[in-house]
């Protein structure tokens, strides 16, 4: 493959040169010849040469194009492809365990260290700081509370040398900083487009002179200057916060100004609030700063302590993990003859991927790389890192460096991914997202492998009553459909192998996620309409269904007084024992506490083969490895079986091998089924995850998140669910080497206290995760060669939002999708083949199989048996029915109550997508119980969220009761009309399995508590003892009215209704 004449210049640059090197630009191909070149140009040998890549497959991948490069030009120099084999080509942990090894001394490392695998070294170092804490002095904890220190110090070991640097930072400087930081802020903000559109828009039309629109325009405009000029700035601001949209009569404005003012009011109100939210425009220092300033000091010397002991701690034990072997690097070189060592040793660095190279990793660089021939290659617009450190800054740096040492610059903007028309709208598309950072590329490839568009975007209707997972599912069935149409169409797609035209696979569609857990639901729709899919990975190993089915047999073999363990084995693949089984176990032997006790002592013909497998496990666990435990128990029970005959067969598979590995590693040395079982229940609490194994996709649609994906590339790719939001998680501690280090808390009231220069830090953090958001989907859109599909569940939100600027530049329409409930619904999974003996067909009657009931299921019946039926019986969803308002209240009111939430920020992590008038009417209504004379008899019960379980004759009711006490017990309605008779039999359980007489209801909405006393309560009983028995008899038979009918999910299809 020939260069391009931009990789030419950076091949046979002289000195030092910058390579800059969007999606697509062979940037590895020139990297290879770049080498090849100060072999032959420069006679360097392979010995002193250093590339260093970001992954260790980059590595061998990078190596191989070298070998390969070699044979063919210089395959008579057999020194120089001898010395290939043994270069430094590796990742910069790799060259970082080099210096460590060969200056151990120095490093301050054992000489004979080994490496902590990821998870291994997360709980060792976790258990380690648990110790070290354990001897600091008492008066530590006086002053920063055990759990807030552990977090904090915890933080600051994952990344110690930033930490030391911040630390340095003295609180002298913090006064300035705030001063300056809101002074930008506030320059920021007034420079905002939407401040700018809404003074020049405002300033340039004007209603009549009393309209209350009118007076609130003027109003405005007064208070925009005040800001501008920095007059009365905590006033203005707070005026502008408050701006009111009501009032105001469009006959006092022309029409389409009334509307551009009311628009553009409302646009500057939510910039206002935004911005008075992030907290810096209003900054100022004051007693938390000086808190904050007495509680470093203390910080920090409980942090070396803590770093001394675990440092000790890993010498003892010769262990180091990935942050030690940069930590040891470093202080290495920072040693005047190790940086002599290595001047004389290697005379040229390459380095790859550079965008996601750390501060400690950069430092690292610029002491070996001073007196070098340093090429460096990446491009900021793929930095995506962040949550490993690595910042994006850094590559700019080093840009800067070798720009004024009159290096080299080069840009690769010739794309050979992706043809001219799909270049072309791309550029369009980034250009207003990434502004400045962003470089036009062009495209190799000029033929359309297919008549456009070559990027489509669909986004399902607003409803804001339909519900995340049903829009979640239509989008799937929609993804579905756009594959099944595209291959049924046999879509013509470029073949790179060939350099030709083909019609496309499966294998050349990837769907591409942010995060890894949707992918399993498009996967099962997929498979559906009978497209195989490759669930490639991504997410926790330890969260999979496969993973829990393993660990829940470990656990009870651990264990055997595991009752939920030994319930989870019984119920799941293992032996699929019935719940009718597992239910008839449990009441047969209501006294006794533990499971396999019961199990050894009965005679359910459905347990005897679970319980003589379980059985033999458990005595060669006193001798087998907990993995040879999981083999056996696979040998006996075909659990693998099982798993390949299920959707998603590959991906569940390779799970099952992927733990079986991860065991092994856990058991290294030795280590029993209690060993292991602990050190998962460690990584659980601890929210450590284990990576799942990689899944080749072969000829089936990839799915995969955004990080797995860089590097690899598709014909075609998806990248859906671009309204999802992720919450911003900010830690307790936030630190900058060049800012300083401030912590947030909680004081005793509960109230979160910032200091300014946490502020100052949390906004800055905010800022870098919202660049990197965009980064993200540039390196998501830039993975497809010919054709994209963009899709969302909203119309707006989220990623969505991010990109409409976009593209609405690249002219690139968004086909709005209507709901549709068919959609929505679950797929049935594909049809298995038929058995070869199909069963006995069971002729006589089967009963209605009910053993359990929820306390509501009585309501439903006495209210009408056939609607029962529907929801109980035939377990049918209802046709039309979607979450309404008044139900999406309820719940919220609920979460508010039950969780003593009263801040509609705090209740809104229960449902991101409830409306905002939705999330202050359920914080009114808890308040409205909190405040109200009527509810003070009941208010100071203690007793919350209490599950119950009631036997009446042959049927189990259950239910959760919201409020009781020794006396009574409550629930919360929030209903629009008080109907007391209606919930009699749900109140009727709660105080029978309570053992109380009084049960009431507080009615929120209308300051009412209704009371059961008990002589209305054994009224209830009788009704409820006949109504079970009609149920247990199978009476169904409508009671239609209107009244009844008019709200019932199940009208559409039942022949009985009345409305």
């Amino acid at each position: 493959m020939s260069l391009t004449r931009e990789q030419i210049k950076a091949v046979e640059a002289q000195g030092s040169v910058a390579v800059i090197a969007g999606a697509g630009t062979g940037k590895t191909h020139m990297l290879a010849e770049r080498y090849l070149y100060h072999l032959t140009h420069h006679n360097f040998s392979p010995l002193q040469i250093v590339a260093v890549t970001f992954t260790d497959k980059a590595a061998d991948e990078l190596r191989a194009r070298i070998r390969r490069s070699a044979q063919e030009r210089i395959g008579e120099r057999t020194d120089i492809l001898a010395k290939l084999e043994a270069a430094q080509i590796s990742t910069i942990h790799a060259l970082a365990m080099r210096i460590c090894r060969e200056h151990y001394e120095k490093a301050g490392v054992p000489p004979d260290f080994h490496i902590h695998n990821e998870f291994e070294g997360i709980i060792w170092n976790a258990e380690r700081i648990q110790e070290a804490l354990e001897i600091l002095p008492s008066s530590t904890y006086d002053r920063i509370p055990f759990t807030r220190l552990r977090d904090a110090i915890t933080s600051l070991l994952g990344d110690p040398i930033p930490a030391g640097y911040a630390f340095e930072k003295k609180p002298g400087e913090w006064p300035k900083l705030v001063d300056e930081f809101r002074n930008i802020a506030l320059v920021q903000f007034i420079n905002h487009p939407i401040w700018q559109n809404a003074k020049h828009t405002l300033t340039a039309v004007a209603g009549n002179g009393n309209d209350k629109m009118e007076i609130c325009r003027r109003d405005v405009v007064y208070t925009i200057v005040e800001v501008e000029r920095r007059k009365n700035l905590e006033t203005a601001i707070q005026n502008l916060c408050d701006i009111n949209l009501r009032g105001g009569s469009k006959k006092n404005w022309s029409e389409e100004e009334f509307k551009t003012v009311k628009s553009v009011l409302k646009e500057l109100r939510e910039l206002v609030r935004e911005t008075v939210r992030a907290g810096l425009i209003t900054l100022q220092w004051g007693a938390i700063d000086e808190e904050l300033a007495e509680q470093l000091p203390l910080l920090r010397q409980a942090f070396q302590t803590v770093r001394d002991f675990v440092d000790q701690a890993k010498r003892n034990a010769r262990l180091l993990d990935y942050a030690d072997l940069e930590v040891g690097a470093l202080r290495a070189l920072n040693d005047p003859a190790v940086r002599s060592h290595y001047t004389q040793r290697w005379k040229a660095f390459l380095v790859d991927e550079f965008q996601d190279t750390n501060p400690v990793q950069a430092e690292l660089l610029e002491h070996l790389t001073r007196d070098t021939i340093l090429t460096i290659v990446g491009d900021q617009k793929q930095s995506i890192y962040g949550f490993r450190r690595a910042d994006v800054e850094v590559f700019q740096r080093f840009y800067d460096r070798i720009r004024n040492q009159s290096g080299n610059e080069v840009t690769l903007d010739v794309s050979f991914r992706t043809h001219a028309r799909f270049m072309s709208l791309i550029n369009d598309l980034f250009s207003p997202i990434l502004e400045s950072h962003y470089q036009n590329l062009e495209s190799f490839r000029i033929e359309e492998p297919h008549p456009g568009p070559h990027i489509r975007v669909f986004a399902i209707q607003e409803d804001k009553d339909i519900l995340k997972p049903a829009r979640l599912q239509m989008e799937a069935h929609l993804i579905a459909r756009q594959v099944q149409a595209m291959i049924a169409d046999n879509t013509l797609v470029y073949d790179k192998k060939t350099d030709s035209l083909r019609p496309i696979r499966a294998g050349d569609i990837a769907i591409l996620s942010r995060t890894w857990q949707p992918l399993d639901n498009y996967a099962e729709t997929l498979e559906a309409y009978e497209i195989p899919t490759a669930l490639a990975g991504g997410g926790n190993l330890l969260e999979t269904q496969t993973a829990k089915d393993a660990w829940s047999m470990l656990r009870f073999l651990a264990d055997p007084r595991d009752d939920l363990a030994l319930a989870a084995v019984l119920r799941g693949p293992w032996f699929a024992v019935s719940d009718r089984v597992l239910f008839k176990l449990a009441q047969d032997h209501p006294q006794r506490s533990c499971w396999w006790e019961i199990m050894q002592n009965n005679s359910i013909p459905e347990l005897t083969r679970p319980f003589e497998i379980l059985k033999k496990l458990q005595e060669i666990g006193r001798y087998e490895s907990p993995s040879r435990l999981l083999l056996q128990a696979d040998h006996d029970t075909g659990y693998s079986a099982i798993l390949a005959n299920l959707p998603g067969s590959m991906r569940r598979e390779a799970d099952w091998r992927g733990f079986i590995d991860f065991i092994r590693e856990l058991e290294r040395g030795g280590h029993d089924v209690f060993y292991v079982t602990r050190q998962m229940k460690r990584m659980a609490d601890a929210e450590i995850p284990a990576p799942r194994p990689p899944l080749e996709a072969g000829n089936a649609v990839a799915l995969m998140t955004v990080h797995a994906a860089k590097g690899l590339e598709w014909p075609i790719v998806i990248v859906p669910d671009l309204a999802r939001t992720n919450p911003q998680t900010i830690p307790s501690i936030l630190f900058d080497p060049e800012i300083g280090m401030a912590m947030k808390w909680n004081d005793e009231n509960g109230e979160t206290q910032k200091p300014a220069l946490f502020k100052i830090l949390e906004q800055r953090q905010k800022e870098r995760e919202t660049a990197e958001s965009k980064r993200l989907l540039y390196v998501a859109f830039t993975r497809a060669r010919d054709h994209l599909i963009l899709t969302s569940t909203h119309e707006t939100g989220g990623s969505f939002d991010r990109i409409l600027p976009g593209l609405q530049n690249a002219g690139i329409d968004v086909e709005i999708i209507p709901f549709d409930e068919k959609s929505a619904r679950p797929p049935a999974p594909p049809k298995p083949a038929p058995p070869a003996d199909l069963p006995i067909l069971h002729l006589q009657h089967m009963g209605s199989g009910l053993s359990e009931l929820p306390a509501t299921g009585l309501t439903e019946y006495a209210q009408c048996p056939k609607r029962f039926y529907y929801h109980f019986i035939d377990g049918h969803p209802g046709v039309g029915e979607k979450a309404s308002p008044a139900r999406r209240i309820g719940r919220l009111t609920h979460c508010a109550l039950e969780h003593g939430i009263r801040d509609t920020e705090d209740l809104r992590q229960f449902d991101p997508a409830a409306p905002d008038d939705e999330i202050g009417e359920a914080v009114r209504l808890a308040n409205a119980f909190d405040r109200s004379d009527v509810y003070a008899s009941v208010r100071q019960a203690k007793g919350r969220e209490r599950p119950v379980m009631l036997r009446i004759g042959k049927l189990m009711i259950n239910g959760i009761v919201d409020l009781y006490s020794r006396d009574f017990v409550l629930d919360y309605k929030t209903d629009q009309q008080v109907m007391p008779e209606h919930h009699r039999f749900q109140l009727f359980v709660y105080a029978q399995a309570m053992k109380v007489n009084i049960a009431h209801i507080a009615y929120l909405r209308h300051d009412r508590l209704h009371t059961f006393e008990e002589n209305e309560l054994n009224c209830c009983k009788n009704e409820a003892i006949a109504l079970i028995e009609r149920i247990l008899n199978e009476d169904y038979q409508a009671t239609p009215s209107p009244e009844r009918c008019m709200g019932c999910p199940f009208q559409e299809i039942c022949k009985d209704c009345d409305f």
